[in-house]
């Protein structure tokens, strides 16, 4: 049997858990609304919606949240720039349209030519260089976040929630199924109106070999996930959370149960907004981000979280590797 084959059957039980999860997801709410069930988004048995835990990050001042969360984007960003892209090939005209091009060991990448003809406008890094700049760099922000929480706040990484329990393995997984039905629905809408634009998944198409798909998984679906709820749930939402509700000193603030909801509005604003370039895409994550936030807020764990989001990834990066060695069209 040709590998297209297998890769074919691949996608297709992939679409089929997809379709499964928005069907179960679909039971799940309607159960829930109706009143016919009492098992909640976190699988308890409870009259709420998503379990109320207090929130552990409650010693934390306002600064601490801020601090961090410029400090994870300063890293990223200078990151990249010490990075670059190295220096491009010396670029060659062609005969047939007159425009530069140059040859790098990821792709050819075409050069804009710049108003001046003397100063030649210089390409961008070749996407696969992008992409493992972007890696370097999110894995820099997350040491640093690390160092910080565990060296210079109370608690720690224990504290912030980022060493799961069994409950947040359980509570992750059932969340998945509840929060991503919303927002599969939504991206099924908006995804056949804008095409979807990232620079993993067209990296993914250029080179679709057994490698770059592992390392994009370990970026995509582990890395990512956990640097992007640690900024925008933990310390964004977070720290706006704090300033909304006006807590006392933090040595005298305990069992904090935050519930004002605009934190998690604003966040997700932010959150889809840095999303964007990526077609239709914010639309769906500014949903996502709602779900997700709105998880954090309650439960007071962030490990669940970062669950859902790696899980959605996951499969995302999973189906198009399968799409893309089928030969099946976008």
């Amino acid at each position: 049997m040709p590998s297209e084959t297998y890769f074919a059957i691949a996608f297709y039980a992939i679409l089929v858990v997809v379709f499964s999860t928005i069907a179960t997801g679909c039971v799940f709410w309607a159960r829930w609304l109706w009143g016919l069930s009492k098992r909640n988004l976190c699988g308890d048995v409870s009259g709420e919606l998503i379990t109320r835990h207090a929130n552990q990050t409650s010693t934390w001042r306002q600064a601490d949240y801020f601090s961090l969360f410029l400090m994870m984007f300063g890293v990223m960003f200078l990151t990249v720039a010490i990075l670059g892209g190295g220096e491009p090939r010396q670029p060659q005209a062609d005969p047939t349209t007159g425009a530069e091009t140059e040859t790098s060991g990821d792709r050819l990448t075409e050069t804009v030519a710049a108003p001046d003809d003397d100063q030649p406008a210089k390409p961008k890094p070749p996407l696969g260089t992008q992409v493992r700049n972007q890696f370097v760099a999110t894995l820099a922000a997350l040491l640093v976040a690390l160092a910080y929480l565990q060296f210079n706040l109370n608690g720690g990484i224990r504290q912030a929630g980022l060493i799961p329990t069994g409950w947040d393995l359980r509570c992750g997984l059932i969340a998945t199924i509840w929060i991503l039905t919303p927002v599969l629905l939504i991206n099924l809408v908006v995804s056949n109106l804008v095409k979807y634009e990232h620079a993993v998944t067209n990296f993914l198409a250029q080179q679709n070999s057994l490698g770059t798909f592992s390392f994009l998984m370990l970026s995509a679906a582990v890395l990512t996930p956990i640097v992007e709820e640690i900024q925008f749930r933990l310390l964004l939402q977070g720290g706006l959370q704090r300033i909304a509700e006006h807590p006392l000193e933090p040595s005298t603030v305990s069992n904090w149960h935050p519930s004002v909801a605009w934190p998690i509005y604003v966040t997700s604003l932010v959150f889809a907004a840095l999303h964007s370039g990526q077609g239709a895409a914010p639309i769906p994550l500014f949903f996502l981000s709602i779900g997700l936030g709105f998880l954090y807020q309650r439960t007071g764990r962030i490990a669940p979280a970062i669950i859902v989001h790696s899980l959605l990834n996951g499969a995302t990066l999973c189906m198009e590797f399968a799409r893309v060695n089928a030969g099946i069209g976008p």
